[in-house]
């Protein structure tokens, strides 16, 4: 295909006269001779009258300034500068520092000498400054190459990384809102020569910049529109000039990437990013990864986890410091067991459906896609698979004791032998690292239970009811369903008035007593329905749930379990912690219930205690952790203390007699009878058979 030639002196269009404002226009120079009469004529042609024209020279070692003093002969309706630097300033921020410091116009164009521009180039950019919150106006940029062919009609090949239409059109756009959601990623803004500015006090952005060997001009755009709005004009009226001589070295690479992660994380520490922008940034950075030395890229986290279900809580947690981490500086990749049904586009779906939008890349199949600095096990199911994976620092995010899932056996002890394998363990809550550091010796590392205050917390709108909630999940082990419906059934015959929700689950099971069922709730609704109940009631046999803490969040007094795993996380002032059985937690929850003032007064303990306990605090503390793996000082080994130290709650007489009543004479052991044991046996059959098909199947898929 034949390429059209740029000719700007083919076309005469006039000057416009009206709504003039005074733009001063800068050409900074350096060894251009060939191409700065067509620069300077390319000014001079514009439609919209250019108040003045400065020129610098930074010492050209050409004919650049012979020449421009020739072509300043020829000019006469214009007033025209020439300012020649004695030595070269090493940095064309530097010139343009002195460009601006020079101007005497209200507007300013940057208009670089191996570039040229469409006559009607500066008439486009500055009829966007009517609206005076304008502070830099650009157009599409075309491409030309040194003989002036135009080799691209626009750039977005090189910004448009999102593949969106929107620099299709024109638009006005809040200059905090383009930093977060475009210039946080890239720089969109491809050639100076492009902008036009409203004049401002630009000398501390301008220094900062000239610290920069490549990337000062992204972050001259970025801290300008702190100050005001953004135009764009999609009519490709500036020529930008790629030069092919241009050669990449490893040492220029390793440069601009640097440079490129730190206008990233400085934007990204400075405003709320929205997720995708982070994976965005990433692709962004992708596309130099193969040229820059790895101790220059982003530290790479490989995390191998099972695969998502939906509600799975432990999921969640996964996800949300995945998210952290990535938010701290590191990239991170997700990897699930090859199920031969799951594709990489289905698990990221799932994930982003069930817990929010992750920042991570997610793959099916257990084979790493590339190296990574530190590869974390999620659970003893993964352990096998992180076994066999190269990577030179290994990682175990625990959350919870797993061998207490399991009856003992193989599995039992295989779990145990998890945490003797050398991964260095970061838990969620205290009691885990305790346990990690008094029962296995390793230097544990934990962050905190902790809360979404803005989701969980008082409602003082929201009317109190005589009621209980409680966290219903009878397909997790754990949570000793049996025991906690026989406290509510305890509950409800002595205090029939009682209101007793059960959520947290879309489970059939059968419950005996009166109750209304929720269900899986958002967590909004989660926080109404704690703020309506006089009291939570929650069990974990194993690590402490995170849901005691998003009840003392929302001001709900907590009754829970006295087992070792609640002794090191709780504050005794706002949960109560019962003999593990029915009756005594009956009387936990009927002592509460009844004490108008040891609520209120529970209430605003654990509300405090979790004002200190924000999901971001939790965040930063597994950052740290993660941080402190790649430390060279040793980890330390913590002193944890318990921080429960009360008694437990025995149960009272009278919830003792009524226990005897109800549930004294049941004959556990021939509940159901033969015939119920019976079908057990031929449906444990069926099972077993039916994974024997199974296995067989996946045998012959993979041998083809």
């Amino acid at each position: 295909m034949n390429k059209e030639k740029l000719d700007i002196y083919q076309y005469d269009f006039d000057k416009i006269e009206d709504n003039v404002k005074k733009v001063s226009v800068i050409i900074p120079n350096y060894n251009y001779q060939d191409f700065i009469v067509e620069r300077i004529d390319s000014v001079l042609r514009q439609t919209y009258p250019i108040y003045e024209l400065i020129i610098l020279d930074d010492k050209s070692t050409d004919d650049s300034v012979e020449v421009i003093k020739e072509k300043i002969k020829t000019i006469k309706d214009v007033k025209v500068r020439l300012i020649e630097n004695k030595e070269n300033s090493g940095c064309v921020f530097k010139q343009w520092k002195k460009g601006i410091n020079e101007i005497s116009g209200d507007y300013f164009w940057i208009a670089e000498a191996d570039d040229s521009a469409d006559p009607r180039f500066l008439e486009t950019a500055m009829e966007a400054f009517d609206d005076k919150e304008v502070v830099l106006s650009y157009t599409e940029s075309a491409r030309i190459d040194e003989n002036n062919y135009i080799t691209h009609t626009n750039s977005q090949d090189l910004y448009n990384i999102y593949n969106t239409d929107r620099w299709d059109f024109p638009y006005i756009n809040e200059g905090t809102d383009e930093i977060k959601n475009y210039l946080s990623v890239t720089n969109t803004i491809l050639n100076v020569s492009s902008v036009v500015w409203k004049k401002g006090d630009y000398d501390k952005f301008l220094d900062t910049a000239a610290t920069y060997k490549v990337a000062g001009d992204w972050y001259i755009y970025y801290k300008v529109l702190e100050k005001g709005k953004i135009a764009f004009s999609n009519k490709p009226y500036n020529y930008f000039r790629k030069h092919s001589k241009s050669v990449s070295t490893k040492v220029k690479d390793d440069i601009e990437y640097k440079e490129i992660c730190s206008i990233q994380d400085d934007i990204a520490k400075k405003y709320d990013l929205p997720l995708p922008i982070y994976k965005h940034q990433r692709i962004r950075r992708h596309y130099m990864d193969q040229n820059v030395s790895p101790d220059v890229r982003k530290k790479r986290v490989a995390w191998v986890m099972p695969h998502p279900g939906k509600g799975s809580g432990g999921h969640r947690t996964i996800i949300q410091n995945v998210n952290a981490l990535i938010k701290a500086g590191y990239e991170c990749d997700i990897y699930v067991e090859e199920d031969y049904i799951t594709t990489d586009e289905i698990l990221e779906e799932k994930i982003n459906d069930y817990y929010g939008y992750c920042a991570a890349n997610s793959y099916v199949g257990i084979v790493l896609r590339q190296e990574y600095d530190l590869l974390f096990a999620t659970g003893w199911t993964t352990i096998d698979f992180t076994k066999n994976l190269n990577c030179p620092k290994k990682a175990y995010f625990i959350q919870d004791y797993e061998p207490w899932f399991l009856p003992m056996g193989d599995n039992y002890i295989k779990t145990e032998n998890s945490y003797r394998l050398g991964y260095a363990p970061i838990t969620i809550g205290k009691w885990l690292s305790h346990k990690m550091i008094n029962e296995f010796g390793l230097s544990s590392q934990y962050f905190d239970f902790c809360a979404d205050l803005s989701v969980y917390h008082i409602d003082k709108n929201i009317k109190k009811e005589n009621a209980i909630c409680y966290i219903f999940q009878p397909e997790k082990p754990r949570r000793c369903d049996e025991i906690g419906l026989k406290a509510l059934k305890l509950v409800k015959e002595l205090r029939p008035d009682i209101k007793i929700y059960l959520y947290g689950s879309n489970t059939k099971k059968q419950v005996d007593f009166e109750a209304e069922r929720l269900g899986i709730i958002p967590i909004d609704e989660c926080n109404k329905l704690y703020n309506k109940c006089k009291v939570g009631f929650c069990i974990s046999a194993s690590n402490p749930s995170r849901i005691p803490f998003e009840m003392m969040a929302a001001g709900l007094p907590v009754v829970e379990i006295y087992k070792e795993n609640n002794l090191y996380d709780f504050p005794e002032g706002g949960i109560k912690l019962a003999e593990p059985n029915p009756e005594a937690i009956a009387t936990a929850l009927l002592e509460l219930i009844d004490n108008d003032k040891e609520l209120q007064k529970m209430s605003k303990i654990g509300n405090s205690y979790m004002q200190d306990k924000p999901l971001e605090k939790g965040f930063e503390q597994f950052v740290e952790a993660v941080n402190n793996l790649f430390s060279a000082s040793e980890i330390k080994k913590l002193d944890i203390k318990e921080s429960y130290k009360k008694e437990p709650v025995k149960a009272s007489d009278e919830v003792k007699a009524k226990a005897d009543t109800l549930f004294g004479n049941i004959n556990i052991v021939a509940s159901g009878g033969p015939t119920k044991r019976k079908l057990r046996r031929i449906k444990r059959r069926i099972k077993d058979i039916l994974k024997a098909i199974c296995y067989k199947i996946i045998n012959l898929i993979d041998r083809v």
